[in-house]
């Protein structure tokens, strides 16, 4: 990781020089959500250069999910209702927590929604709420039936959809069963995707 103010936090959760993340966080300095932002982008770099552990970057994620926790962090939001983030698990996949933290240091409003079990809760958040935007990442090829169930209900509730995630680096020809979704290349373009959106909506 290169030289940052961050790198000293990236640096002891690598080598577990720490008692707890809440300790982290409350003796951590302030740093800007560029800063947040640029520290995520580090963490998956050296994921995809093989120098972090799984386990030390579930801790970098945590750290940061709990810093845009505190209470001096003032985040000027773009977007009113909240943009669901879905995944297909028991537990909170990394790229969820990814996709929230980054795009939350962006200063967009979003939600995590597990699909584990039902899709009730979400159907629920939507009729109440009625979103624009919905965002889905997978990371079995057995999520993609229910995914499959799921987007005629939020086609006709003219959601905009953004799916992303494994089964689909390793079949391209995957994201032919969802017509009508978006499929971003990275999360820099689902960011620029998703500011053209808000902005479309604002404007008309």
């Amino acid at each position: 990781m290169k030289e940052t103010r961050l790198s000293i936090i990236m640096e002891k959760i690598i080598s577990s020089d720490y008692r707890t993340i809440d300790d982290l966080v409350e003796k951590s300095d302030k740093y800007s959500l560029d800063e947040i932002r640029d520290y995520l982008d580090h963490i998956i770099e050296m994921w995809r250069e093989n120098k972090i552990t799984l386990a030390a970057m579930n801790s970098a994620f945590k750290f940061a999910h709990m810093y845009l926790k505190r209470p001096d962090i003032r985040i000027v939001i773009k977007n009113q209702t909240l943009i669901p983030i879905c995944y297909y698990s028991s537990f909170l996949h990394l790229s969820a927590l990814f996709f929230y933290l980054y795009l939350k240091s962006l200063s967009f409003a979003v939600k995590l929604f597990p699909l584990n079990t039902t899709d009730r809760h979400l159907r629920e958040y939507i009729e109440k709420n009625k979103p624009t935007i919905i965002i889905f990442t997978l990371w079995q090829f057995i999520d993609l039936e229910d995914l499959k169930k799921l987007i005629p209900y939020l086609h006709k509730k003219n959601l905009k959809i953004f799916i992303g995630g494994i089964p689909f680096v390793y079949n391209n020809k995957l994201k032919l069963d969802f017509p009508d979704c978006i499929f971003p290349e990275d999360i820099d373009e689902l960011a620029l995707f998703l500011n053209n959106s808000i902005k479309l909506k604002k404007d008309e």
